[in-house]
């Protein structure tokens, strides 16, 4: 009887090893001795590091670009998005936490494809064209720059891999919600107040 696939330990150890001692130092032997197996059955899956390498960020990346393109083109106000990404994005990142730090740390602006870049262009794109909704509709302040915003709250969303721990005071969904009031404050019109986080539904 054949075993059954152990595809998904493997990714996930890929994951893990890549996280803890990142890309370029993995050996596959190392992958190998988390799974408790031989370097040589890694190509029963696989063809070369690199490949895992992509199946390991392939995963959360289509997931955020999905969730964020999704919610761009819905009718919430685009305050609401912006909470609704961010509490997206950090969901993602606490169901996936090593997956989401070997994507931010090892493909992220690293020039690794042109998929991969195009990948990156289009998440900063759709949140970048909430943010200018806001700004012409005037719930935004008129000098806002979508662009420089969208990008400042990309890297502080995914700087959270840096110092996020599991299992804390507050969820990482919590936390965005702070830093979406954080980020929110900065760019409605000043006659504006931040909506309360409890209205939010999601």
């Amino acid at each position: 009887m054949p075993r059954p696939s152990r595809w998904n330990d493997v990714i996930e150890a890929a994951a893990v090893v890549f996280n803890e001692r990142g890309y370029h130092a993995t050996r596959l032997e190392d992958i190998a001795a988390a799974l408790g197996m031989q370097k040589g059955s890694l190509y029963n899956y696989i063809d070369s590091k690199e490949d895992l390498l992509l199946a390991v960020v392939t995963l959360p990346a289509t997931q955020l670009l999905e969730i964020l393109s999704t919610l761009a083109e819905s009718d919430l106000p685009a305050s609401e998005k912006i909470r609704l990404v961010a509490r997206s994005h950090a969901r993602v990142l606490e169901d996936y936490l090593p997956y989401v730090s070997v994507y931010v740390h090892e493909i992220a602006g690293q020039a690794h494809s042109e998929k991969w870049r195009e990948m990156d262009r289009s998440y900063v794109r759709h949140l970048s064209t909430v943010i200018d909704e806001g700004r012409q509709t005037g719930l935004f302040e008129a000098s806002t720059d979508p662009t420089i915003s969208a990008m400042a709250l990309i890297g502080a969303l995914n700087w959270m891999t840096r110092w996020y721990v599991p299992g804390g005071t507050l969820s990482a969904e919590e936390i965005a919600e702070r830093m979406a009031d954080t980020f929110l404050a900065g760019l409605l019109a000043r006659n504006r107040p931040v909506m309360p986080s409890g209205n939010d539904q999601g």
